[in-house]
């Protein structure tokens, strides 16, 4: 009797060290889960973080003078990621963009159709001041659209344009041409001339900021500090042995010279 009641009080306290060592496995677990793991809590907070691209400012272009002849100008465009986008305020939205809901279902499904359900696609780009301010204003109302900024190309000479080329935004041909170079629906790429001829050194590095958003889908500051934000990184500048003025010059000759 003895032998049997030390067996069941040697087992009693096995079956409670093993229990207590499950119970602080777990506990230790949840712990690095909930405080030390951020990549979980990223995770689990997906619903109230918005994803921003920081699209890098493009490399300037200059003539032998040192005169920007292609240079950026910064305008907004209001972006949407449809997934996010189900319950906003439809009417309140088409009233200020003063669109009908026909042509608002048009712009999802050709964002749809282009960018994914998940990915954000321009709704409405180049907005004006009047317009930006409108909206900021009542973002809040229009879940799962945001405002985002980006550079568009400048001509101030407005002179050498064959020769300087253009950007445009990617679509699915380029895209598969130039799998390899780190494009994504969205971005701009330089198609023609000098701007497609050193594409690599002016395009820069996109940059994310992951921005905290409240229940009215407003931006309430940054993630953990922006320990998880990248920089972006603008594109190096371009120097020519182009003279803008004397550009300038021949193209007015040359179109006096065809009238």
């Amino acid at each position: 009797m003895l032998f049997r009641s030390a067996f069941t009080q040697s087992r009693g306290r096995i079956i409670q060290v093993i229990f207590a060592a499950v119970v602080l496995i777990i506990i230790i677990q949840l712990a690095n889960l909930q405080i030390f793991s951020t990549k979980y809590k990223l995770a689990a907070e997906n619903n109230a973080l918005y994803r921003k691209v920081i699209y890098p400012d493009r490399g300037i272009i200059f003539d032998r003078n040192r005169k920007p002849i292609l240079e950026n100008v910064i305008i907004y465009d209001l972006v949407v990621i449809p997934v996010d986008s189900k319950g906003t305020d439809t009417a309140g939205l088409c009233s200020l963009l003063k669109i009908d809901t026909a042509e608002y279902k048009k712009r999802m499904r050709d964002i749809i159709n282009k960018t994914g359900m998940v990915r954000p696609g321009i709704f409405e780009p180049m907005l004006s001041a009047e317009m930006f301010a409108r909206l900021n204003e009542n973002l809040y109302k229009f879940q799962g659209f945001s405002l985002t900024e980006r550079s568009v190309r400048n001509y101030p000479y407005h002179a050498a344009g064959h020769l300087l080329g253009y950007i445009d935004e990617v679509d699915t041909s380029f895209l598969r041409v130039h799998k390899e170079e780190g494009y994504q629906m969205g971005d701009y790429a330089g198609r023609t001339g000098l701007e497609r001829t050193y594409e690599k050194i002016l395009m820069g590095q996109r940059g994310i900021q992951y921005i905290l958003r409240d229940n009215f889908n407003r931006p309430i500051g940054p993630y953990e500090q922006g320990a998880f934000d990248t920089p972006s990184i603008a594109g190096r500048h371009l120097h020519t042995y182009i003279d803008i003025e004397v550009q300038q010059l021949a193209e007015k000759l040359d179109r006096k010279s065809t009238r």
